[in-house]
């Protein structure tokens, strides 16, 4: 009898194995295909796009698209068109994935330009953003007071950019260079911008006589925490006043060598 019980129990024991195997396969198998586990979408590239040109775009990949407004007119593109965009291209996503999309203003408004001449670099900086203009790089011209602001320009494409002057009108988030005074000073030191977020590199630069040359972002998985882990030229390294400095970010410090 007690041997009886006992295979009972090893075939009842392989029978409840056997029915929750499957009970879990056929699971994780309808939810892998309720969340389309296995078809993933390469993003492609949407910046330039007319929106129309976007809508037909995502419509082929089976993506959606959500509108962000736009925070800076850019000149090099057209109004209405892509600027930017959230998942990046090649990024990984899953069929009906919403993607935000960053377009340059339909409609420009013009502003007076502040009187920049003789104030300091931080002054300078403070009535631009005020004004809201952004901050383009910084030039040095031969004179005996520091980041004293000389010369303003804007930027009228990639290349070019036109002198300006107080009360002059211009587009809303135009892009301003600034021609400061190098108090007869060549050279300047390098700061140490390792372990900084990368938003706050461009005003330290800045107020170290330099500029934010080009920004390389590694394995971005989100873009609200960007941390600077390799510089070029590095810290305390001594180059000529208004150089550019190549940064290297990470979204996390993890696995940074």
């Amino acid at each position: 009898m007690m041997k009886l019980n006992y295979k009972f129990l090893i075939y009842l024991f392989l029978g409840l194995f056997v029915f929750f195997f499957l009970v879990f396969k056929i699971v994780d198998f309808s939810l892998k295909r309720y969340t389309l586990h296995h078809h993933i979408i390469n993003v492609p590239s949407l910046v330039g796009l007319s929106l129309s040109s976007v809508e037909d775009t995502l419509e082929k990949y089976n993506l959606e698209f959500v509108i962000i407004d736009s925070a800076a007119y850019n000149p090099d593109y057209d109004r209405g068109s892509i600027l930017s965009h959230s998942p990046k291209a090649g990024s990984e996503v899953k069929p009906e994935r919403k993607i935000y999309l960053t377009i340059n203003p339909l409609t420009v408004h013009y502003i007076p330009f502040p009187d920049l001449k003789n104030k300091s670099l931080r002054q300078g900086i403070n009535l631009l953003e005020n004004s809201s203009f952004q901050i383009g790089n910084i030039y040095y011209v031969d004179h005996f007071a520091k980041d004293v602001i000389r010369q303003s320009e804007v930027l009228v494409d990639s290349i070019s950019s036109n002198q300006v002057h107080f009360n002059d009108t211009l587009p809303k988030f135009s892009l301003i260079n600034l021609y400061l005074g190098n108090g007869h000073l060549e050279n300047v030191v390098v700061p140490d911008l390792l372990g900084l977020e990368l938003y706050t590199v461009k005003s330290k630069l800045n107020n170290n006589s330099l500029n934010l040359g080009n920004a390389y972002v590694d394995d971005l998985k989100n873009d609200t925490l960007l941390i600077v882990y390799q510089q070029d030229p590095g810290a305390n390294k001594e180059i000529a006043i208004g150089s550019f400095i190549n940064v290297w970010a990470k979204d996390t410090l993890i696995d940074i060598k």
